[in-house]
């Protein structure tokens, strides 16, 4: 098979022919139908953060059709199209419990390997999807979830005042969850307007450019100051922003992966009885309803997408999008394309 591999920080990804994978026990191999590129993979592979070692496989965003079945899988069988899940627990620790692999005790199992023909995937993380929904969508199934858990845990009623900060794929998804439960009062805080035509598709929200003027007209917008912020932009400063624009008592939600040191003066969010709350990822619920929610909504969720690519030009694409030169919304492969 061909798989595109990641080979130093800030090189280009590698497109190479590989042995196809094989199941281990427990897991099963798809044919992958498409694979979405995430800003941590532009971290990743750019030297931030987590070190990763050469010749490592990427792509987190991604589904397909079973094609190959592992010993002791029993709730898959070949021809079942699925969402996958790439972290993965021992499902027996109170961190598994929670729902969320990520906070596994225990050692837990990546299947990052999306940017693929084939993957493998563990039985226990993965998503069958709809019976009305496209295979191609399954690669919105993951971001979405991401959106889904930060509104699920903010709770927001159709009355809130809303400010998402971001106007990229994780705020979008976060605007596209308000859309599902009715909120209307919404306010996109971006640093610059490339975005805002894909905000509209999204369901659309007041549209703010970052200035000196920002906070009294996001006020004037919304009636008063936000009772809930989402930070999606994972850049330093955000967070502090964000609880400059909070109304007193309300609620700050952290879902930008923002790898590098920040600061904030922990007395202005102490003064305003600020509640500052972390959202990481999603738990399987979340993205079993994520799934439910693009079958429901397609064409909004596919708004998100600005780009297909093949395999062939998958790399190029990839340096465009690292460079913040491509499209303003998802960059998604197709490696049947």
């Amino acid at each position: 098979m061909r798989a595109l591999l990641y080979k130093g920080p800030g090189e280009p990804l590698a497109l190479e022919n590989m042995p196809d994978p094989e199941p281990n026990e427990g897991e099963v191999v798809i044919r992958v139908a498409r694979c979405g590129v995430c800003g941590t993979d532009v971290h990743a592979t750019s030297g931030h953060g987590f070190p990763m070692p050469p010749d490592s496989p990427l792509g987190h965003e991604y589904g397909g059709e079973v094609v190959a079945l592992g010993k002791g899988v029993d709730q898959l069988k070949v021809g079942d199209r699925i969402a996958a899940m790439t972290v993965v627990g021992c499902g027996k620790c109170e961190g598994c419990k929670s729902g969320i692999d990520l906070l596994c005790a225990n050692q837990f199992e990546g299947f990052a390997h999306g940017l693929a023909e084939y993957a493998r995937v563990s039985q226990r993380g993965a998503t069958i999807l709809p019976a009305t929904m496209s295979l191609e969508d399954s690669a919105l199934v993951e971001p979405m979830s991401v959106g889904g858990r930060a509104v699920r845990l903010a709770n927001p009623d159709k009355d809130s005042k809303i400010v998402i900060i971001g106007p990229g794929p994780i705020g979008l998804s976060v605007l596209f969850w308000l859309r599902q439960r009715g909120v209307e009062n919404v306010v996109m805080l971006a640093s610059s307007g490339r975005r805002k035509a894909l905000t509209d598709k999204l369901g659309g929200a007041e549209f703010i450019v970052e200035s000196d003027d920002a906070k009294e007209e996001i006020y004037s917008i919304l009636g008063g100051a936000p009772d809930i912020v989402f930070e999606a932009a994972g850049v330093p400063g955000v967070i502090s922003r964000a609880i400059d624009l909070v109304k007193g008592g309300g609620m700050v939600v952290g879902l930008g992966f923002c790898l590098e040191p920040d600061t904030i003066i922990p007395g202005m969010a102490m003064i305003k009885d600020v509640t500052l709350r972390w959202s990481t990822i999603f738990t399987r619920d979340d993205f079993a309803a994520s799934a439910d929610a693009i079958d429901r909504n397609t064409d909004l969720a596919r708004a998100m997408v600005t780009d297909i690519v093949g395999m062939d030009q998958a790399s190029a694409a990839f340096e465009e999008f690292r460079k913040g030169t491509s499209g303003s919304g998802k960059l998604q492969i197709d490696p049947w394309g």
